[in-house]
């Protein structure tokens, strides 16, 4: 399990719990205890303690009463549901962006250490570059409300068995998008934005299958 920097918040935990659940690392019904959780990521109970509750109301996890918390099972229309509405949510942020002409130095500073990431290997320096630019994207659209939404589904990216591929793959669509903001190209930036997050579709809905497979052998 990755260890999270202690000065990240509640929505980081959420984030990464959220990736375990989808790729199946937390499985369903499967317990999870948040002094374990807190243990393994490096964080307090509290922030633990609020991302079992986004979670639950998400309906990732299901708190007992008895405060037992248990992964719930994630359907393929449960993926397809989620994240179409992030590519809805996320386009339109996309297309907000162009609108406002941001200065995207920033943007192509965490591209460029994403670049260094990918060579290096570093599959978690590179996911902190990730978040960086769709963090960029969504305070570009300056809309708050589409803000907080985006963030609260968001999750770190998972590699899987291409980790080098995927995350080249990735950075390419980051410059993609990068450069549709700053020559104010909306059409082409909601066209990579849909490509980009329907590859993390297609990479859940590929281990959810090898786990169906694995369950049958």
């Amino acid at each position: 399990m990755i260890r999270i920097d202690t000065t990240l918040i509640s929505d980081k935990v959420v984030a990464e719990l959220r990736r375990q659940v989808l790729y199946g690392t937390l499985k369903p019904g499967q317990e999870i205890y948040q002094e374990h959780i807190a243990e393994q990521l490096g964080v307090s109970r509290m922030p633990v303690r609020e991302a079992f509750q986004i979670l639950a109301n998400d309906g990732f996890v299901t708190i007992r009463p008895n405060k037992t918390t248990v992964v719930n099972e994630v359907s393929e229309k449960f993926v397809k549901d989620f994240y179409t509405t992030r590519i809805i949510l996320e386009s339109s942020a996309v297309q907000m962006a162009c609108a406002n002409h941001p200065d995207c130095r920033k943007a192509w500073e965490a591209y460029e250490k994403g670049e260094e990431m990918i060579e290096r290997k570093d599959m978690i320096g590179y996911n902190m570059q990730n978040a960086l630019i769709h963090r960029f994207i969504w305070d570009a659209a300056d809309n708050f409300k589409l803000r907080q939404i985006l963030a609260s589904m968001w999750h770190t990216m998972d590699a899987g068995y291409n980790p080098y591929q995927v995350a080249r793959q990735s950075n390419d669509q980051h410059r993609e998008l990068i450069l549709a903001i700053e020559t104010n190209d909306p059409q082409r930036g909601a066209h990579v934005i849909r490509q980009h997050i329907q590859n993390s579709i297609d990479g859940v809905l590929r281990v959810m299958k090898e786990q169906r497979q694995q369950k049958e052998e």
